[in-house]
Formats: structure tokens, C-alpha cells, sequence
């Protein structure tokens, strides 16, 4: 009988925390990422709409990389370039073996966005992520 009892407790606790966990759907106020020579890890993101977010970014690649975050429905064209850049959220680059962090604030539409490098020739050869903005 306890361990009937201990099972249902058990039970009972993992459904609560599945029911609690994350809020937004998984979504957190923080963006970790680690950029190594065309690549993002990890590739997809997921952030509360219009609030504060923290990113941190960690290069491990022998060049710059950025992290850009392109406006709600745009990409970047074929080969990313002045002509995207009116259609930029948000930016940062990080140098070679350095990181950094700042804070922005989350685009207020929920959706998908494309997160891209922007530095010559990353983009082309598939140096892109995801972003998803739930509401809070």
C-alpha cells in the first residue's frame, strides 16, 4: 500500500511541475548561446513577448560572430547584407574567445523570427537560428 501511495504522490508532483514549469510555454528570460565557427548552439530560442531578456554569448570560433534577430516576417535575403538592415530587432557581435552579455527587451509579437550571423559569408553557409516569442 506505501508503495501505491508513494507512486501516486509521485505521479501527482510530476504532473505539477509539468503544469508550472517554464510559464509561457518553456519560455525564459534568458538567451545562451555559444557560437562556434558557423554555428549557433543551441539553434532554437524561446522568449517571453515585450519583456527583459539577458543574453550571454560565449565565442568559441576563430572569428567574430553576431547574433542578429531579424524583424517579425522578414529574412535575411540570399546573402545577408546592407540592404537587411533596416529589417534588424536587435544585434550584438562577440569577438573570438570573448563573451558578452546585455539586456534587451523582447519584441511584443509573438511569432517566429530568424536569428542570423550577419558577419560575411556566416549566413551563407548556414550560420541561422530560431526564435520563438510566446505571450507571457
Amino acid at each position: 500500500m506505501k508503495k501505491y501511495a508513494l507512486s501516486v504522490l509521485v505521479a501527482a508532483l510530476v504532473l505539477a511541475l509539468a503544469a508550472c514549469g517554464g510559464g509561457a510555454g518553456g519560455a525564459s528570460s534568458k538567451i545562451n548561446v555559444t557560437f562556434t565557427d558557423f554555428h549557433f548552439m543551441p539553434t532554437e530560442f524561446t522568449i517571453p513577448a515585450g519583456q527583459e531578456i539577458t543574453f550571454t554569448g560565449k565565442n568559441n570560433g576563430a572569428v567574430a560572430h553576431d547574433f542578429i534577430i531579424m524583424n517579425l516576417g522578414t529574412e535575411a535575403g540570399d546573402n545577408f547584407g546592407p540592404e537587411d538592415d533596416p529589417n534588424v530587432f536587435w544585434k550584438i557581435e562577440v569577438q573570438p574567445g570573448q563573451s558578452a552579455t546585455e539586456t534587451f527587451t523582447a519584441p511584443s509579437d509573438p511569432g517566429t523570427y530568424q536569428i542570423v550571423c550577419g558577419i560575411p559569408g556566416h549566413y551563407v553557409a548556414g550560420m541561422v537560428a530560431k526564435l520563438t516569442v510566446v505571450s507571457p
